[in-house]
This record gives structure tokens, sequence and C-alpha cells, in this order.
């Protein structure tokens, strides 16, 4: 398929109402409001790689949905495509699969720490963060990124506060959800550097490794950090997240025994059929398919940016080097946070992602998703700025 085709089908989309889809049928019961715009769940309205629907077709035509094969050539996708696309040369060996990230970040916490331990995250950022090391029984330590001039940065010195203090672990988000930024190598490195020397384990969240904007480019923490631990999927890069699969990334084999031992105990670790299998033919055929998407999305973004600044010029936008994510500075408006989100789901009949999902330093912050046929992220922004040009 050309470009120009595959942004036909992007401004296309798909009807995705009624397909018991959390984003659209989950409207009502989240927002109050069935019919407001969704630009809130992370994932995408347009149709996967048509030869991943091909592929699952072909197996679910053979009727039988047994026990899979442990097969090595599906850790072979993974790391192929994390060499091809991102320059990190990793060996099925240092691979295990898992259901999801937020899973997997459940899973370290458990194989890598002790209850009571400290383990820092970085807000604003993704809640699951927050509540997996809450859930596991262990303490937060808030290294809270700074807004800047420049845009958002990492804290380090706060980082070794915590660091000094016993942080055994340090939850990475790579590229950050939700503020957009792509961290640079020498960002990663420095990160990386000072758990090192405190003797504290990086754990990278980089299910975002393929959203890049033009001018930027992720840098996996393994490639900088040679200990650290990640978690990458085909999942949100292709629009699979129902397939429930994901793949761990280890630095070294003493980490990865450990995390199979715990999976073991828990009786966890099998292969999900059909994820597998769709992620494989994603990482195989879904290169153009990604390449014309990320042009399609900087499109958005760029439109975006031109609407806020023609009529919502008390909106601060982070500038989206990665993700597909829109970070949304609401607070010169001075709305509290509830009212805030009232006026847009009831108001402007648009349903965003209130910032406070991400943690408390998300107050008076909203999450746009724009992975959705750009005139549905432009007409709910124009109802956006009709309302808030009231205040």
């Amino acid at each position: 398929m050309t470009k120009e085709e595959y942004f036909a089908l992007f401004d296309q989309g798909v009807n995705r109402e009624n397909t018991g889809c959390c984003k659209w049928d989950g409207r009502q019961a989240v927002f109050g409001r069935a019919d407001a715009t969704p630009l809130w769940v992370a994932d995408m309205d347009f149709a996967s790689p048509a030869e991943v629907t091909d592929a699952l077709v072909v197996r679910a035509r053979h009727g039988v949905f047994g026990y899979p094969d442990d097969d090595p050539a599906i850790a072979q996708t993974v790391c192929d495509w994390m060499k091809a696309r991102h320059g990190l040369s990793i060996a099925p060996e240092q691979t295990l699969p898992s259901p999801g990230v937020v899973d997997s970040l459940s899973f370290a916490i458990n194989a890598f720490t002790d209850p009571g331990d400290l383990v820092a995250i970085q807000p604003p950022v993704y809640g699951p963060f927050e509540r997996s090391v809450k859930n596991t029984g262990r303490r937060l330590y808030k290294n809270c990124l700074r807004q800047t001039e420049n845009g958002w940065e990492m804290d380090l010195e706060n980082l070794e506060v915590g660091l000094r203090r016993g942080v055994k672990m340090l939850l990475l988000c790579s590229p950050h959800n939700p503020v957009g930024r792509v961290w640079t190598r020498g960002e990663l490195q420095a990160a990386g550097d000072l758990c090192e020397r405190y003797g504290a384990r990086v754990v990278s969240d980089e299910i975002h490794a393929d959203f890049e904007m033009p001018g930027f480019r992720h840098t996996p923490m393994l490639c900088v950090h040679p200990n650290a631990v990640s978690f990458v999927s085909a999942t949100k890069t292709f629009n699979l997240a129902g397939m429930r699969s994901s793949t761990m990334l280890f630095g070294n084999a003493a980490d990865r025994e450990k995390m199979q031992a715990f999976l073991t105990r828990m009786g966890l670790g099998e292969i999900n059929l059909f994820g597998k299998l769709a992620q494989t033919a994603a990482y195989a055929h879904g290169a153009p398919w990604l390449d014309a998407l990320l042009e399609y999305l900087d499109g958005t973004r760029s439109a975006v940016e031109a609407l806020i600044a023609e009529k919502m010029p008390r909106v601060k936008v982070s500038r989206l080097e990665g993700t597909y994510l829109m970070w949304l500075d609401m607070r010169d408006y001075g709305l509290e946070q509830k009212e805030l989100e009232r006026k847009m789901v009831f108001e402007a009949g648009a349903a965003f992602s209130g910032g406070m999902s991400f943690c408390e330093e998300g107050r008076g912050f909203l999450r746009m998703n724009i992975a959705t046929p750009r005139a549905n992220v432009l007409g709910a922004l124009a109802r956006a700025a009709d309302v808030l040009a009231k205040i």
C-alpha cells in the first residue's frame, strides 16, 4: 500500500461501538455520557495491519486451539525487531513472555524487591506505576519530573536523595506516558549510572518505544545500562492490546533466572496462542504500516498545536516526542480538576483522561489520545475551545 492509501484508512478509522470496547462502549459508565468523543484509553481507532488479520483468520480456520508450543522463533522475531528498529542486540535466551507490561511491573517488583522496600517512580506517570508499588506492599518514592523551559526533565538530584535513602528500584517510563518525552541517551545514561552506583535496579517500561515522532529516537535502556530489565510489546504499536502479549528483556542471566523462578512459583508464563501469532505477524510485516502511522500521527500533532495556539492560547502543550498521547496543561483556567473534566465531557462532548490518573502531580492537566481519525481530535478540541472561551 502507498502512504496515501494508509492515510485514507487512518482518516476513515473503524467503528468500534458495540464491540465490547472499553474506550467506546465504556463511556457511559466512566464519564456519564455515552456520546462524548473518546480521547482517553491508550489504544487506537485504526485497524491493525492486514497481515495480522490474515494470520489470525488462517489460524482460526484451523479450528483447534490447544496448548501452544514454546517456539523459539517467536522470541527471535522480537529480537529482530529490536535490532532493526532500535539498534538493540539481544538474544532469545535473554527474553521471557508476559501477558502484559502492567503485569510485568508487578512481577518485577515482587521478584526483585522485598515488602517494605522503597521503589521510585517519576510522576506525573502512568497510574499503574504507583498502584503496582502500593499493591505489592512496597513503599513509594516520588522522584517528580521537573517542568522547565526546555520541557520535562528528570530530577537527578532528587533521585540520588532517594537512592541514598535506600531506593531499591527505579520504574522508568520510556518514552514517558503522559508527558511524551523520548529520553535522550545522556539522560538515560545519567539515571542508570546513579542507580548502578547505589545498587538499585532499573526496570524500564518501553511499551511506547516504537512511537518516535520525527526528529526523536528512542534509546533502549539496555543499550546504555546492561543490567536493566525492560518490557516491550507489539500490542501498543500495532493495536493488539486485547491479545495480552508482551516480552521481558534482561541484561543479565541472573535476573532472568530470578524472574523465571518467580513466574514458576506463581504458575505464570504460558504464552497466548493468538497474541504471539499476532505479534509475530506484526513484527514481520508491519513496518510500512507503522511508518505511515507515525507520519499521520505527527500531522495530527501539528494540527492540534496549531488549533490550540489559535483558539486556546491559555493551554500549554508538552511537545510530543514519543507515544500518541498529548499532555495538556489547563491550569491557567483556574478550574478544579473535577469541574474541568465535567466541562469537557458535558459541555464540549470530549472525554479526556483526567490528569490525576497520573498521580497527584497531574492535577490541572488532561491527557489526550490522538490515535484516532484526525477529524475526531480536531472536532473535540474545537468544541472544547468554545467552552473554554467563556471562562
